[in-house]
Parts: structure tokens; C-alpha cells; sequence
């Protein structure tokens, strides 16, 4: 045969079936790069339609209870849990999110590692957007836990929403990213892929167990795209069809850890409020009214405020006799019921505390001259009606009061208290059942 009828015979042969296949390969990697960016955002759909499931059945007023935003009541959702909890259990809950520095330093270097040789393997475009994504999500992470750090030693409320709504978004993208990598079926990919959410449900198992409908959300959330993914593999169905039993199986774990980190956290509560209060009337005891003033004082410091708070000890008139007449338990009763008209006395902001067996201290934050009297006069007013002693007697006592304001009176807990109590003193021998402040330093 010719050379030349060789060569056409070649080329005919290359025209007719290898371009065709170049064609349909090329055609192929473009449909599936749509179908890695497609499936991705489905499940972030799914994610948020999760999330606000229920807000548009919601009544008007529900919705004003739940708050007017329903992505405000989605979040609540999330980071609810069923039992009723008391703020400082919430904030002690919530304030478990917090990584270390090596932990997240860690949970960088995963993911990127995964994005880079995916971006290497494919040299796809979805790849580098990843890469980047994650990157600001990461960013923004060490930004938060920043913040937090800094709050806590401010003593003022962290910025949690932020953290929880950063670290889903993150979670989400690395859905995304996971199931393209998966999809693109190369082995290499598919190890290292497949290992990629198994580690980072291993994470959310211990580190979100105080937030369990997050944790759920964000385990099969993982778990979906890595079915997807194997999916996009025919030889991989069996390995996709058992692909749900990992974040399952972490469920189950995280359960059991939210039931163990809750009991220890109760238990913490518990432990702190025994210690910080009186257990007879349930008041706040001389400990937290210390650190309430010493807060105060800071905060004082700080901002160099000139209007500062009051002080004021009291001391019940004709205790004695009542206890000496009823007993103990006639006593206990009396305190009981002085403690709760102290309490329905003072503002809301206001702290009463008992510190002795028959002396109590109240802490009023930001008040001057003219609120510290209109508040002690509200006191022994209260005080002084007549008490019910369990059905058995009525007792009338009285109230006197001594008040100190900070910082005329001292910039120093110790200060403050040893001369409200001198005033207390003043009024207890100059006529019971009135306040006295103590005198201006000249």
C-alpha cells in the first residue's frame, strides 16, 4: 500500500473515532464539574431549609416570641437543648466551642492539605475556590476565638453566634469540597477524600456535644456528601451504601458525650451557686457580692466614670426576741420572708446579699445619693410589716440601714463595706428603723 494511502488511512482513522473521544472527554469533564457544583449546592439547600424548618407555619405572635427574624429562631433552635437551663448553664454550655490553638492550627492544615492536592490532581477551578473559601472561613475562626478570649477576661458575653454560624458555613464548604473530590473518581482523591470527613466527625462528635441539633445537622450533612460522592463511582455503590453508618455511629457517640458534658457542667452550676449563696434564703452570699464589687470597681477604673454605686448593710431591729420566742425554725422563716421583700424592694439590677445571721448587704449598681435613700426607705418600709411565721405567729420587726457610695467613699471592696457598716452602726444607736450614709471625707 502507499505511504501516502497509509497516512491518509491514519488520519481518517484519527478524525472518525480518537477526536470524537477527546470531544466526548472534554465534554465529559465539563458535565462533571457541573455535577460536583450542582450537588453542593443542593445540600447547602437542604442545610438551610433545615434550619428554618417550621418558621413559615408560625403564627405572628410566635414569630414575635421566637423573634421577628426566622433565621434567629433557626439558630436558637440549634443551639437549644431540650431541658430548661438557667443563662449561666447556656453561656457555660455554649463556652465549649472554643478550640485550642493547636486544635485549630490542625483542623487548617487538614482541610487545606486536601483542597491543594485535589487543586494539583484536577487543576479544576472549583478546587482553587475552595482552597480560598476555606481559607477566609479559617480566618475569620482564629478572628473569633480572638474575641472570645478577649470578652471573657472583659467579663462581658462572647460573640458565640458569630463562632457557631462561622463554623457551620465552614462545615458546609468542606461538605462541598469532600463530595467534589470524591466525584472526580481518582484514587488518590478518593483516599484521601474519604478520610477527610470520617476525621472531622470524629471532631464534631467531641467538640459540639454541648450543641447536639448542631452536631446532627453537621455529621450527616458530612455524610451526605460523601454518599454523594461515592456515588459519582460506579465500582464504589456498596462502599456508598454503607458510607451512612459512620455519621451514625458518631450521632450516637456525640449523644453520649452531650449527656456526660451536661451532667458535669449541672454539676459545676451546682457546685458554684452552693458556694456563692446562703441555702436558707437562696440569696447571694458574701463571696459573689465581693466579686460583684470588685467588677464594679474595675469597670469603674476602666472607664473612669465618675457616678459610681452604693453601698448598703442592714442590720434587722427585734430579731433576737423573734428567735428567742419561736425558735430557730421561727427564725429561719422570718429570714426566709425578710429575704423575699428585700428582693421585690430593689431594682432589677440590684444584688441583696446575705452576709451574717441577721445582717444583709445590697449592691446598687450606678446609683447616686437620691437612689441609694429612695431605695433604703423602700426597704424598711417593706421590712417592717407584719411576717407570717409559717401560720404559727405574726412578728414585726425593723430595718436600719448604712449606706457608703463609691467613689466618694472609697475605691476598695474593704473600703466601702466598713463604712457603710459604720453607718449602720450610727443608725442602729441613733434610732432604729432609719438610714444613715457615712460622712464626706473632708
Amino acid at each position: 500500500m502507499p505511504e501516502a494511502s497509509i497516512a491518509n488511512d491514519v488520519s481518517g482513522t484519527y478524525s472518525a473515532r480518537i477526536l470524537p473521544l477527546k470531544a466526548a472527554r472534554v465534554s465529559a469533564g465539563s458535565a462533571t464539574e457541573l455535577s460536583c457544583i450542582l450537588p453542593g449546592i443542593l445540600v447547602m439547600y437542604r442545610v438551610l431549609r433545615t434550619m428554618t424548618l417550621g418558621v413559615g407555619r408560625l403564627s405572628e405572635a410566635e414569630r414575635r416570641n421566637r423573634g421577628r427574624d426566622g433565621l434567629n429562631w433557626a439558630f436558637e433552635h440549634l443551639v437549644n437543648i431540650r431541658i430548661t437551663e438557667t443563662p449561666e448553664l447556656r453561656a457555660a454550655r455554649i463556652g465549649t466551642l472554643t478550640d485550642t490553638w493547636l486544635l485549630q492550627i490542625m483542623s487548617i492544615l487538614w482541610g487545606q492539605v486536601v483542597g491543594w492536592f485535589t487543586l494539583v490532581i484536577t487543576a479544576q477551578p472549583w478546587a482553587l475556590g475552595w482552597i480560598i473559601v476555606d481559607a477566609m472561613l479559617q480566618v475569620r475562626r482564629a478572628r473569633l476565638k480572638v474575641r472570645c478570649g478577649q470578652a471573657m477576661v472583659a467579663g462581658v458575653r462572647p460573640p458565640y453566634r458569630p463562632m457557631v454560624l462561622t463554623n457551620i458555613a465552614w462545615f458546609a464548604v468542606m461538605a462541598i469540597g469532600d463530595f467534589g473530590s470524591l466525584h472526580t473518581g481518582d484514587v488518590r482523591l478518593l483516599v484521601l477524600a474519604g478520610f477527610l470527613p470520617i476525621g472531622f466527625m470524629g471532631y464534631i462528635a467531641s467538640r459540639y456535644a454541648a450543641l447536639p441539633r448542631t452536631a446532627a445537622c453537621l455529621l450527616y450533612m458530612l455524610g451526605a456528601a460523601q454518599v454523594a460522592g461515592f456515588l459519582g463511582t460506579p465500582t464504589l455503590l456498596y462502599v456508598a451504601l454503607l458510607s451512612p453508618a459512620a455519621p451514625f455511629a458518631f450521632h450516637m457517640l456525640m449523644l453520649q458525650s452531650h449527656t456526660i458534658l451536661m451532667d458535669a457542667l449541672v454539676a459545676k452550676e451546682t457546685h458554684f451557686r452552693m458556694s456563692m449563696h446562703d441555702p436558707l434564703t437562696g440569696l447571694p452570699n458574701r463571696l459573689l457580692l465581693r466579686e460583684r464589687m470588685s467588677a464594679l470597681l474595675d469597670e469603674m477604673a476602666v472607664s473612669r466614670q465618675t457616678s459610681g454605686f452604693a453601698v448598703l448593710c442592714l442590720d434587722l431591729d427585734g430579731f433576737k426576741p423573734v428567735n428567742d420566742r419561736y425558735g430557730h425554725a421561727g427564725g429561719d422563716w422570718l429570714l426566709k420572708s425578710v429575704a423575699e421583700r428585700m428582693r421585690m424592694a430593689v431594682r432589677a439590677q440590684d444584688l441583696v446579699c446575705r452576709v451574717g445571721g441577721d445582717e444583709f448587704v445590697v449592691l446598687l449598681p450606678g446609683a447616686n445619693h437620691g437612689t441609694a435613700v429612695i431605695v433604703a426607705e423602700r426597704l424598711i418600709e417593706s421590712c417592717s410589716e407584719p411576717h407570717d411565721l409559717d401560720g404559727v405567729a405574726l412578728a414585726r420587726i425593723g430595718l436600719s440601714v448604712g449606706i457608703a457610695l463609691a467613689p466618694i467613699h472609697g475605691r476598695h471592696t474593704d473600703e466601702l463595706l466598713a463604712h457603710a457598716d459604720a453607718a449602720l452602726y450610727t443608725s442602729k444607736r441613733r434610732a432604729k428603723g432609719t438610714w444613715t450614709f457615712h460622712p464626706v471625707p473632708g
